[in-house]
C-alpha cells in the first residue's frame, strides 16, 4: 500500500499521553484524556483555565509559573503520579462530554497497577473519569 493510499485517521481521534510515575509513586491522579491545548503543548493540564496546577499549588506548593519539567519533577518529589483512563478515543475538541463511547480505548490498567504495587490511592479528576474507569 502506498502512503497515498493509507487512511487517514479520522477527526477528532486523540492518544493520550504515556504516564507520570516513577517507584516512589503513591497516589495517580487520572484525568479522561487531555484537551487540544494539551496535547498541542504535549503537557498534561495545558489550558490556563484548568485549575488542576493551581490546586497543587495550594495542596504542595507547585508554582504555576515554573516550567512544565519543574511542576512534574514536584509532583513527583511528593509521589503523585499522572496518566489518562483513556488510551485513545473520538473526541471533536477538548470536552469530556463530547467523546464519542463506541471510539473508547482504555488504558491497560490490570498491567499497570501490577507494575506500580507501591500506589495507594486512585483520584479521579471529575465524574466522567470515575464512569470510564
Amino acid at each position: 500500500m502506498s502512503s497515498s493510499d493509507q487512511a487517514a485517521p479520522a477527526p477528532g481521534i486523540k492518544t493520550a499521553f504515556p504516564p507520570i510515575i516513577n517507584e516512589h509513586s503513591q497516589v495517580l491522579i487520572l484525568g479522561s484524556m487531555p484537551g487540544d491545548r494539551s496535547l498541542d503543548e504535549q503537557a498534561y493540564y495545558a489550558h490556563p483555565r484548568n485549575a488542576f496546577w493551581w490546586i497543587m499549588s495550594q495542596l504542595i506548593g507547585v508554582e504555576t509559573q515554573w516550567p512544565y519539567a519543574q511542576r512534574l519533577n514536584h509532583l513527583q518529589d511528593h509521589k503523585i503520579a499522572l496518566w489518562d483512563v483513556l488510551h485513545r478515543c473520538e473526541r471533536p475538541g477538548s470536552l469530556d462530554s463530547a467523546i464519542v463511547q463506541d471510539s473508547v480505548e482504555a488504558n491497560d490498567f490490570e498491567r499497570f497497577l501490577g507494575a506500580y504495587p507501591h500506589l495507594r490511592a486512585l483520584f479521579f479528576n471529575g465524574r466522567t473519569v470515575a464512569n470510564l474507569f
